[in-house]
C-alpha cells in the first residue's frame, strides 16, 4: 500500500499588499473631486479686544422663534413677522441710519439652524457689520 503525500499548497506572498493598498489610496485621492461649499464670512473679535459699551438705541434684537422673527429696538419698537420670507422682504424696507454704527443681536430657540442662517444672511445683506449670536433669553 502506497502512502500518499499531501500536495503542498503554494502561499500567496502578502508583501506587496501594502504597496497595492497605498497605490489605491493615492489613486482615489487624486481622482476624486472635492466640492467647496460657500459659507458665511464672519469676523471674529481679536484676542486682546475688550467689550464695547453701546447705547441701547444702537442695538437691534432679532429673536427667532421657530419660523417667526421678532425685531425689537428702542426707537423702532417690536415688530413680529410670521415667516422668514415676510421678515426678509420687510427688512429691506426698514430704514436704519448709520447702519455701520449699529449692532445686531440674534437669539434663537426651538428653531432649525437653517432659519438662523437665513436670518443671519438677511441681516448681513442689510448692512450690519457688528453681529452677535447668543442663546435665547426671555
Amino acid at each position: 500500500m502506497a502512502i500518499r503525500k499531501r500536495a503542498r499548497l503554494e502561499e500567496i506572498s502578502a508583501a506587496s499588499m501594502s504597496d497595492l493598498a497605498f497605490l489605491l489610496l493615492v489613486f482615489f485621492m487624486v481622482a476624486s473631486v472635492f466640492y467647496v461649499k460657500e459659507g458665511l464670512l464672519t469676523t471674529l473679535p481679536k484676542k486682546d479686544s475688550s467689550p464695547k459699551l453701546v447705547l441701547r438705541k444702537n442695538v437691534y434684537y432679532f429673536k427667532i422663534l421657530e419660523n417667526e422673527v421678532i425685531v425689537s429696538n428702542v426707537e423702532l419698537g417690536n415688530k413680529k413677522y410670521k415667516d422668514l420670507k415676510e421678515f426678509e422682504d420687510n427688512l429691506k424696507e426698514i430704514e436704519i441710519p448709520n447702519i455701520n454704527e449699529k449692532f445686531a443681536v440674534l437669539s434663537a430657540t426651538n428653531t432649525k439652524i437653517q432659519n438662523v442662517v437665513s436670518v443671519l444672511g438677511a441681516v448681513k445683506s442689510k448692512g450690519f457689520k457688528n453681529i452677535t449670536i447668543q442663546k435665547f433669553v426671555q
